[in-house]
């Protein structure tokens, strides 16, 4: 609307979110080539660190309505997912970790891109959906699961159980997030009647 002003694109919970990109990048530099105690101890810090930003940045923009616009809402899944892509080639590039093994712990992702890539290209769709970019508790415990399984593979530990759990709650969520944006969609449809 004229005269509003421009809700601010760097607030505390959105450079939160933002801190994670060069933390991907740090992640891959603490891991190193060479399994060793410290490595592993510099990747963790690294990934607990990533942690703290994902847990804060949600709750500071809900605590401070700083998200007015709804940019964090986008923002936090897209900063997740290059983390944990960043995270998981590092992974494989350095330790070896075989790509399969890492597919199936970002099943999500590698669903939800060409989903996502559907949504934005077909206006019709978009509007009849209206797409809830937030969160659900499925899509907060798959990314958990997410950080529980890297963790088992900096320490060299049987990851196929975590992985399986990676998965299976990641499809959840996603199966989740069509289930409510296909509710979302009936409800304004339904609204506008």
């Amino acid at each position: 609307m004229p005269g509003e002003a421009p809700v601010p694109f760097f607030t505390l919970p959105n450079l939160l979110s933002l801190a994670r990109l060069p933390l991907g990048g740090l992640f891959w530099v603490a891991l190193g080539p060479t399994p060793t105690s410290a490595s592993a101890a510099a990747a963790l810090a690294v990934l607990a660190a990533a942690a703290v930003t994902d847990m804060f940045d949600g709750m500071l923009a809900r605590r401070s309505g700083t998200d007015l616009a709804g940019v964090g809402s986008w923002l936090d899944p897209i900063c997740d997912k290059l983390f944990v892509g960043t995270v998981l080639a590092a992974l494989h590039i350095e330790r070896g970790v075989p790509l399969p093994l890492l597919a199936l712990v970002v099943a999500r992702e590698l669903l939800q891109l060409p989903m996502s890539l559907v949504y934005r290209v077909i206006p019709t769709l978009r509007r009849w959906l209206q797409y809830d970019f937030r969160a659900s508790w499925l899509g907060k415990a798959a990314t958990i699961s997410q950080f529980l399984t890297i963790v088992v593979l900096i320490l060299g530990g049987p990851a196929r159980p975590f992985v399986v759990l990676s998965f299976v709650l990641g499809i959840a969520a996603l199966l989740d997030y069509v289930r409510r944006a296909v509710a979302i969609g009936r409800a304004h449809n339904a609204a506008a009647r």
